[in-house]
């Protein structure tokens, strides 16, 4: 289940991203996209009982063939390896807080704040 859902919420963000960037800019990847990434994968997850890491390592893996297919400057390969890294630390920090807190919201305002963080510092680093 956790294998559909991760292909499922990765196509779902990929367009609500996409109208994001369309109506707010480029600023949407460091403010709106990690809540709404977050929010997808991981709802779906716990309501269904899918495991949440497992869908956000998927989630992962179809973002870096993304970035590696769209590869423009060259840097496909570690854009990639950073998508993997970078959702399998969101969905292990959103299951460390769900399993301390009990708190799903909690978890996903955890992971999200996480993610905001790594997309600045990946822009940062990429400039």
């Amino acid at each position: 289940m956790a294998y559909v859902i991760g292909c499922l919420m990765a196509g779902l963000s990929f367009l609500l991203n996409k109208v994001l960037i369309q109506y707010i800019g480029i600023k949407a990847v460091i403010s709106y996209s990690p809540l709404v990434e977050e929010i997808t994968k991981t709802l779906c997850s716990y309501y269904l009982a899918a495991d949440i890491l497992v869908t956000h390592v998927v989630f992962g893996i179809l973002e870096a063939a993304y970035d590696w297919y769209c590869d423009q400057l060259g840097r496909g390969l570690s854009a990639a390896l950073f998508s993997v890294v970078g959702h399998t630390v969101f969905g292990a920090s959103t299951l460390l807080i769900l399993h301390m807190s009990g708190s799903v919201v909690l978890a996903i305002l955890v992971a999200s704040c996480i993610h905001l963080v790594w997309n600045v510092t990946m822009i940062r680093l990429s400039s």
